[in-house]
């Protein structure tokens, strides 16, 4: 019981540490800190959307080395950016398409035979390759812009792009309920440990567990009127300030020129195809 118990604690504490560690690669002297929260949130969207639109296994090299070089420069930690956007793309999105590598679902050359008549096909492996990568540069991107904005700031942007203020209320909402909601459950959770003395039985550790699931339940839905209310009673209408006002300079124009030039070179070096 002592080491679920542990677990849990630990893992939300990681929670909380990684929710700080963004605040401060946010306040870092990178590339994308330097713009314009608007040019970066657009900028983003974009460059997810071309990724998606290539086929090709070279094109979508290319932008994998662009999002590699991307967040270098925005200061991101190497070890765990590439850890964690791997798991996700390679093992999660790898294992929903195995089927698709073999040639009982996609005819094709074979590349690797497993028996006489089941084979990986040339097609299929390349198929999913591409597709993996397609992950691994769409995730990217979207790590990279939560990791060098804060997310008020993100909420921000979204407004001046006139997106729906329930919309954006219910993203802040979520996040601020979220983040108290792991802290309640972190007090449960040490409050047992503080008091637990030997070993346990399994009928005790069930019986805690349901009980734990339960009490969460329960404190969910006030939980959820009180963050409310705070925002109410801190002067919240849906509008979000930021020490820091939003302003073009020229290293957000320079960076447009810039992915408005690479992006209309790859766009017409192939006839208008992004290398299809």
């Amino acid at each position: 019981m002592s080491n679920f118990i542990e677990k849990t604690v630990l893992s939300i504490q990681n929670t909380f540490e990684d929710m700080f560690a963004s605040d401060e690669i946010a306040n870092k002297n990178g590339l994308m800190q330097s713009l314009d929260p608007r040019v970066r949130l657009l900028s983003i969207i974009l460059l997810i959307v071309i990724a998606n639109l290539g086929n090709s296994l070279y094109y979508m090299a290319v932008m994998l080395v662009y999002s590699l070089i991307l967040a270098v420069l925005s200061k991101i930690p190497m070890k765990s950016y590439i850890a964690r956007i791997s798991v996700v793309s390679i093992v999660f999105t790898g294992i929903v398409l195995i089927p698709s590598l073999f040639n009982v679902v996609r005819s094709g050359k074979p590349l690797i035979y497993i028996t006489g008549s089941l084979y990986i096909t040339r097609g299929g492996a390349l198929s999913a390759l591409i597709f993996i990568m397609r992950s691994f540069v769409s995730l990217s991107f979207i790590y990279i812009l939560t990791l060098s904005t804060k997310w008020i700031e993100i909420l921000k942007a979204f407004r001046y792009f006139e997106l729906p203020k329930v919309f954006s209320a219910t993203l802040d909402i979520s996040l601020r309920y979220i983040t108290l909601f792991l802290d309640v459950a972190s007090n449960m959770f040490l409050a047992r440990k503080s008091r637990s003395v030997g070993k346990s039985k399994g009928k005790s550790e069930r019986k805690f567990v349901a009980s734990s699931m339960g009490n969460l339940l329960i404190k969910s839905e006030q939980l959820s009127d009180d963050v409310y209310n705070a925002m109410i009673s801190r002067g919240y209408k849906g509008e979000y300030k930021t020490i820091n006002d939003f302003k073009i300079s020229r290293n957000d124009i320079i960076w447009i020129i810039f992915n408005a030039s690479l992006f209309m070179i790859f766009f017409l070096s192939k006839g208008g195809k992004l290398w299809i």
